[in-house]
């Protein structure tokens, strides 16, 4: 009989602790969710190519294999934003002084397929996007992250002239995706509430 009211002690005592936490937090507004989104995409808006090092080589595996580099740094060649040299081992390219412009070096935070945080000291960034407007938010279905919200969000994009190339276009199909669905795709952020205010919660939190 002890054991299980100290139990149900604890079980009373958690749930009022968390009701006490959320009633705690404010309900977001649009407003406040627009602050956060925009600082967001402030230092984390930017659209890249997942390019980290140069220069970089084209194998005849990767032809073979129509990698993303086997097909995209040839256009860039021909758009003058690389240039390359034969070596033994098939290709190597090389960032021109146009290409340069375009390799922001920015720390930068991704997620790898098993959610691991990676930081990478630079990319190759073809594009940024900026708010613009929330849609919706809600709360995560975890009732432990109930501190926390999904804002879902449209966007502006100011992209590289050279994106208007139908062979960019082709090759970076997911960037002229987005692109096309600026002001309609919708993207998410989360926000978290922390020191009395809503703030984003960035990659590999």
């Amino acid at each position: 009989m002890t054991v299980k009211l100290r139990v149900s002690v604890g079980i009373i005592l958690g749930a009022a602790l968390t009701y006490a936490a959320q009633a705690s937090i404010a309900e977001p507004n649009q407003e406040q969710l627009s602050h956060a989104v925009t600082q967001f995409l402030v230092d984390h808006g930017d659209l890249c190519m997942a390019k980290y090092t140069w220069p970089r080589d084209v194998t005849a595996e990767d032809q073979q294999a129509q990698t993303n580099d086997a097909l995209q740094l040839p256009v860039l060649e021909r758009l003058g934003l690389v240039k390359s040299q034969d070596v033994e081992s098939g290709k190597r390219y090389w960032l021109t002084h146009k290409g340069q412009k375009y390799y922001s070096k920015k720390k930068r935070t991704t997620l790898g397929i098993h959610g691991d945080a990676q930081e990478h000291g630079a990319d190759f960034c073809v594009a940024s996007l900026t708010l613009d407007k929330v849609v919706k938010w809600t709360p995560p279905d975890d009732p432990k992250l109930q501190t926390e919200r999904i804002v879902s969000y449209t966007y502006r994009i100011k992209a590289a002239d050279w994106m208007s190339d139908s062979d960019a276009r082709k090759v970076f199909p997911i960037v002229d995706r987005i692109i096309q669905g600026q002001g309609k795709l919708q993207m998410t952020a989360t926000v978290e509430w922390r020191d009395g205010q809503w703030v984003p919660v960035m990659p590999g939190k």
